[in-house]
């Protein structure tokens, strides 16, 4: 685990309600649309895609907001772009299978807990690689907020 600060960026994405019970629908699909709704508008992807989730608690049918993006340039501007604050987070590279998140997480959480470190509720996920075929490839970057 490592601390660190996020610098303020902007996102190009969509904001949707969702559930960790359902949030697997929207892999590839909804990162896929944003992408091609990018290209078509003239925005350049300026690094991986980021999930950004607010409000989740670990219950598989609570809802929260969760908002897909990709980074822009900061001169973009678009009702479809975010600016994401400075993030101080704790985080993690985690290795592999998707499926596996729930072990990641708990081991970054875990740390956090057993340090006293208070959590603010908002979680990231970088995704640095992504392979459908082979997902012992893939490579994401997990960032729990902290206080």
């Amino acid at each position: 685990m490592e601390i660190k600060q996020v610098n303020q960026t902007k996102v190009f994405g969509e904001e949707i309600k969702t559930t960790l019970k359902k949030v697997g629908e929207h892999v590839k699909v909804l990162p896929e649309s944003i992408a091609t709704e990018m290209h078509q508008r003239g925005f350049k992807i300026e690094g991986p895609q980021v999930w950004i989730y607010n409000g989740t608690d670990g219950n598989p049918e609570t809802e929260f907001d969760l908002l897909v993006g990709f980074p822009v340039s900061e001169k973009a501007m678009d009702h479809k772009i975010t600016a994401l604050d400075g993030f101080k987070c704790a985080t993690i590279m985690h290795k592999g299978d998707w499926a596996r998140f729930p072990e990641s997480y708990g081991k970054i959480i875990g740390e956090l807990t057993q340090k006293g470190v208070q959590m603010t509720g908002e979680c990231r996920e970088v995704y640095h690689q992504i392979d459908f075929e082979n997902v012992d490839n893939n490579l994401t970057e997990i960032q729990v907020g902290i206080k």
